[in-house]
């Protein structure tokens, strides 16, 4: 079962220094707009969903760290500014998850917790990935 489909590009996670100024440079030059902004308290972030006019692609999630000592703050620390992950939407996380541990990955969420705009996520260990940080994420 391949669970993992490139059509199912949900987005691509950028940590940002300053979101509201990141924002602003995408509307500009990229002609993005603002489709959901949240402070995700959990995690220490602000995240700001992003996609183009035409609603017909995938997103870009700015994630600014709202907290000094959050996951996105300690990866900025280490690498500085951009890109941080890939999303994507699978139907059943639980099967998602499951699926991915039984082929050896490591998985960082082994059970699925609260995401942004309406979502359950769990993340795929970089390690286990090529140094990618994978997510997966289901709409509630």
């Amino acid at each position: 079962m391949n669970i993992l489909k490139v059509g199912n590009l949900y987005h691509v996670g950028i940590a940002v220094r300053d979101a509201e100024k990141t924002s602003k440079l995408y509307i500009d030059t990229l002609g993005l707009k603002i489709e959901h902004d949240e402070v995700v308290m959990d995690q220490g972030v602000r995240a700001i969903m992003m996609v183009p006019e035409s609603g017909n692609s995938s997103a870009i999630e700015l994630l600014e760290p709202v907290i000094e000592d959050s996951p996105i703050s300690k990866f900025m620390d280490k690498k500085g500014e951009g890109m941080h992950h890939i999303c994507y939407l699978v139907d059943d996380i639980n099967i998602g998850i499951n699926h991915l541990k039984e082929i050896g990955i490591e998985m960082i969420d082994n059970e699925p917790r609260e995401g942004l705009n309406n979502t359950l996520v769990a993340f795929a260990h970089p390690k286990s990935m090529n140094s990618v940080l994978i997510e997966l994420a289901q709409k509630i």
